[in-house]
């Protein structure tokens, strides 16, 4: 234990708080520092209590939600765990163990003995999206206990393979395919899709790669379409990008998706898009587009099957096309004080036979699909990245990528698309006129010209 570390880090964590008002970036550099700091002070055998309180607490909360014991708390005023067992019929004594241990973590509070009222951490547990993303985490624990079993009895074609994934195994569900063991239950499904509206609320999409500066470019040659939005859900991310390219500059924004997604929107619901069928495993048929997005769609897959994606993408693009990926990226290495979501993410992706994946490996990527990584971009605010060719973005001729993060390594806290990556493996964001923001990636045989 470093007692320089301690002091510089307990010194960082008094900057950020001098004068915190609530803002969300800094915010998370304050918590990460936090968390630092635990780590460097902490004993040997003090994160595996730590890892008891978060399993006992975890019980706690799922106690209190599926017995309604949580809801039965009134809004405003105070209530007995006498008053609540009346309600609910869940002993007192176990609803004043559950809320004792979730009220000393600041959800919910006891302000006289055994008087229990709720705050805004514990109304997140019940009310929003916030409580389907509980239920997701509950619904995951399963598969990661059952994991070790998994890796006893399964190989790694297994382990890539949608219908032998760590979660179908984790349900008793093996032999079918994890999207449709979550489709079973109605509960389960409304908590996925509840918890993906969470992220895509979280995560920011403007202020990484500068959509406004293609506006003379479309304007030129306005019969290509604007922007294919592959995979896009439900068109939420193309209706953010019109607040810097209203109505695409006058070119087409077409969002490709399965039949069922798009059967679901009405148009007046995503004005100037166009609706088009597609599977991104088929050939691109939108040819020359100014731009293609896949937005949290590689890290779905692993990387065989994101050269596949990305080669039909790359097949109908135009010299002076570009594609942009969003998605997390990876820290080549780990350092003590990481931000913990992207791991917690990565993991829980390996259940659902995907990856995160680091700068390098979406590199690989691009480079086997005759493309080559520009430039990343990423928000000071996420953990996200675009990359003229992903979420942080990134960007390519005929492919850019958008690779986020933000922050230094011990900042980095910020989030950008879903994907934090380490400031110093990223250039600044180009300011307007910066030739480094008409930078793109090139197929093979472009690759020495400039463009």
């Amino acid at each position: 234990m470093a007692l320089h570390s301690i002091e510089e880090t307990a010194k960082a964590i008094a900057a950020l708080a001098t004068g915190f008002d609530g803002d969300t970036s800094r915010r998370a550099r304050l918590l990460a520092q936090i968390d630092k700091l635990r780590y460097l002070v902490e004993g040997p055998t003090d994160p595996i209590l730590t890892q008891w309180a978060s399993v006992t607490t975890i019980s706690a909360l799922s106690i209190l939600t599926s017995t309604g014991t949580l809801a039965a708390i009134p809004r405003s005023g105070t209530v007995s765990s006498t008053e609540l067992a009346t309600k609910t019929g869940l002993d007192e004594s176990v609803i004043a163990r559950c809320m004792r241990l979730i009220c000393i973590q600041g959800i919910a509070c006891e302000p006289a003995p055994d008087r229990y009222s709720h705050d805004a951490k514990s109304l997140a547990f019940i009310e929003g999206h916030s409580k389907h993303l509980f239920n997701t985490l509950l619904d995951h624990i399963d598969p990661f206990l059952k994991s070790p079993e998994y890796f006893r009895t399964h190989n790694s074609a297994a382990l890539r393979d949608v219908r032998h994934a760590p979660y179908s195994y984790g349900h008793g569900r093996d032999g079918i395919a994890y999207y449709d063991v979550i489709s079973e239950k109605q509960e389960r499904l409304e908590a996925f899709n509840g918890t993906l509206a969470l992220i895509n609320e979280t995560l920011p999409i403007l202020g990484m790669f500068p959509f406004s500066s293609l506006k003379a470019q479309v304007e030129v040659e306005p019969h290509r379409p604007f922007i294919v939005d592959v995979g896009g859900g439900i068109g939420e991310v193309l209706k953010e990008i019109q607040k810097e390219a209203p109505a695409g500059f006058g070119a087409q924004m077409i969002l490709q998706e399965r039949p069922d997604v798009l059967r679901s929107l009405d148009d007046e619901a995503i004005p100037h898009i166009t609706k088009m069928e597609h599977d991104f495993f088929t050939p691109q048929p939108v040819k020359d587009a100014h731009v293609y997005l896949l937005r949290r769609v590689l890290h779905d897959f692993y990387e065989p099957e994101c050269v596949q994606i990305v080669r039909h993408v790359a097949s109908a693009m135009a010299p002076d096309s570009r594609l942009l990926i969003g998605d997390f990226v990876l820290p080549e290495k780990t350092h003590l004080g990481d931000d913990t979501f992207l791991y917690w993410m990565d993991f829980a992706m390996m259940m659902l036979t995907g990856k995160e994946k680091s700068a390098e490996e979406f590199r690989s990527i691009l480079d086997e699909a005759g493309l080559e990584m520009v430039k990343i971009w990423s928000s000071p605010s996420s953990s996200a990245s675009l990359f003229g060719g992903g979420a942080t973005f990134l960007f390519a001729s005929e492919t850019m990528l958008f690779f986020g993060g933000g922050g230094d390594r011990e900042d980095s806290g910020e989030e950008v698309f879903l994907l934090r990556f380490l400031a110093d493996l990223l250039p600044a964001l180009p300011g307007e006129g910066d030739p480094a923001a008409g930078a793109f990636l090139r197929r093979d045989e472009d690759r020495e010209r400039e463009v």
